[in-house]
């Protein structure tokens, strides 16, 4: 049976239980969930390879970045996914040119914003400082000419359900469209 691997790196949870939720979207198929900071999959046991991560700070988390550059050098042709977790939702475009590297760029069948928060609780001090700023920027972000713009979106269902439907389709061998 054709398996698919869910690969992510959380910072705060957020990530995982977006991944968590495309493996239940994809319920039916053969998912193996893995989490970057616990371990590192081979590439030769699987048919489709979607990778996850938070951003933090403009960056993505250390064990996503690697193994995006490691899935861009050595994944082959195995069709791939990426999806973010990231608190600016309008800052989502800028990240996905910048973190994600040319090679899965170029042949992504799909690259999504899954949401993301700014929560500080369980942070250490300088994160709740930093946090604090942000939320800080956001909300002063947030009102343009007295109308209010939410850029914190949460998790975005809609986006982890076009993966899932992309995933299927890759994993099927049909033809797709790149949104």
């Amino acid at each position: 049976m054709a398996k698919i691997l869910i690969a992510y790196a959380s910072a705060n949870g957020m990530t995982r239980e977006c991944a968590e939720r495309l493996a239940r979207e994809l319920d039916g198929k053969d998912v193996v969930l893995c989490d970057l900071a616990k371990e590192t999959p081979e590439f030769a046991d699987f048919d489709v390879l979607v990778a996850g991560s938070s951003v933090r700070r403009g960056k993505l988390l250390p064990p996503a970045r690697a193994f995006l550059e490691t899935m861009a050098r050595e994944g082959g042709e195995r069709p791939v996914g990426v999806f973010l977790c990231c608190g600016f939702a309008d800052r989502f475009e800028e990240y996905r040119e910048r973190l994600i590297p040319k090679a899965i760029r170029e042949r992504a069948f799909l690259i999504a914003n899954f949401g993301g928060t700014l929560n500080p609780s369980g942070k250490p001090f300088w994160d709740k400082l930093w946090l604090f700023f942000a939320r800080s920027s956001v909300v002063e972000s947030e009102i343009d000419d007295g109308e209010y713009t939410p850029v914190l979106p949460g998790m975005i269902p809609e986006n982890i359900g076009q993966m899932a439907s992309f995933a299927r389709t890759e994993l099927a061998g049909k033809p797709n469209k790149n949104v």
